[in-house]
């Protein structure tokens, strides 16, 4: 019995094999251009989409997602305000995008729909109020989510499926996975008790005026700091889930981390942090007197959010909180290969710019 089952196995492997690859072929070769955005909705194209338009707020995101693929560079594309104060990373490396309006993030869906785009792309939360009310108008549209790494896996792979790239997804989520790997481990490898305490804060300013929010639970920012073995000693105070939610002070004070990282998708997190050193009040912190308040990384953009350098903020999260584990991470090395090899940039100036660009938004924490 044993033998025949054996034997059926060495035919039937071979078969099963090329079913999958033949499946993948016909995948590659169909005539339709057909994925399952973050809404459940299949979005079914007749032909490849070359006029691109990213509407709403955050669109930084789903085009972060988009420029991993070789096919933008086709692209007749049309982009919303992208600039959190530190650069426009797509014009950086694309400078025609500058010769063209940007589309307001606030704009009206008569307004999208006029600009006659083959794919509309859009983030999950603008669900009600563009891509619903596209769909009436029959105006392609498709959402993405892209705020935790379980979406931006999967959400790539069908992004693949869109555009009829499946091969390039895949090599994308692969060069996700082989930095994710030695970060896993190296977690694994700290006990509970040894865990940092981090303290992740946005910082805000209003006249000089200045506050605090932290992440709701399950966002990016939140699975980053425990992804590289630490805790973050916010979790749970996030009542209102759905954004940051501005923290207290007392709060803060009652939580005394070991580590505090200032972020901001407005301005330099630098100002933030000068300002917490300058404070009476917030020296009483360890973190404070330790000198274990510091500024996230960025280059045009902050790696300690969900776009696609969310990995290197990750990378850089675990050499920050646990240097003795991650000795041999050469950081700048890191950023230049991330761009080569996610964005296929191969220009040294610009990469030299994006590896100084990060390197002085660090600088401050070895004073």
């Amino acid at each position: 019995m044993k033998k025949v089952l054996f034997l059926l196995l060495l035919v039937l492997t071979p078969a099963l094999l090329f079913s999958h690859g033949n499946a993948e072929q016909v995948m590659q070769e169909s005539s339709f251009y057909q994925a399952t955005d973050a809404n459940s909705r299949t979005l079914k194209l007749a032909q490849k989409p070359t006029t691109v338009l990213i509407a709403g707020k955050a669109g930084n995101m789903p085009a972060n997602a988009l420029f991993l693929f070789p096919e933008v560079a086709g692209m007749d594309l049309t982009l919303p305000k992208t600039d959190q104060g530190l650069g426009d990373f797509f014009s950086f490396i694309r400078p025609e995008l500058d010769q063209k309006p940007r589309l307001s993030q606030t704009a009206s869906v008569e307004e999208i729909a006029s600009r006659k785009a083959d794919l509309v792309l859009t983030k999950a939360t603008h669900f009600e109020s563009i891509a619903r009310k596209l769909d009436v108008l029959g105006i392609p549209n498709y959402t993405m989510n892209l705020e935790s790494y379980a979406d931006w896996i999967g959400e790539l792979e069908q992004l693949g499926k869109l555009l009829q790239n499946t091969v390039r997804s895949g090599e994308i989520i692969s060069l996700y996975e082989k930095r994710m790997q030695p970060i896993r481990e190296n977690a694994k490898a700290i006990p509970t008790a040894q865990q940092v305490k981090v303290l992740l804060l946005q910082g805000d300013r209003t006249d000089n005026t200045f506050s605090y929010k932290i992440a709701p639970d399950d966002w990016m920012q939140t699975w980053m700091v425990e992804t590289v073995g630490a805790q973050p000693v916010w979790k749970g105070a996030n009542k209102a889930a759905n954004g940051w939610s501005t923290i207290s002070f007392e709060q803060i004070a009652a939580w005394n981390p070991d580590l505090i990282i200032l972020v901001s998708y407005k301005d330099p997190a630098q100002a933030y942090v000068d300002a917490i050193y300058s404070s009476p009040i917030w020296a009483q912190l360890d973190a404070v007197r330790n000198q274990k308040v510091l500024s996230g990384p960025h280059d045009m953009m902050s790696y300690l959010q969900p776009v696609a350098s969310w990995i290197v903020g990750l990378q850089w999260l675990g050499k920050t909180i646990y240097p003795e584990q991650y000795q041999s991470l050469d950081m700048p090395s890191e950023v230049a290969s991330f761009y080569r090899d996610f964005y296929q940039l191969s220009d040294a100036d610009k990469l030299e710019e994006l590896v100084a660009l990060y390197t002085a938004s660090v600088s401050g924490n070895t004073k």
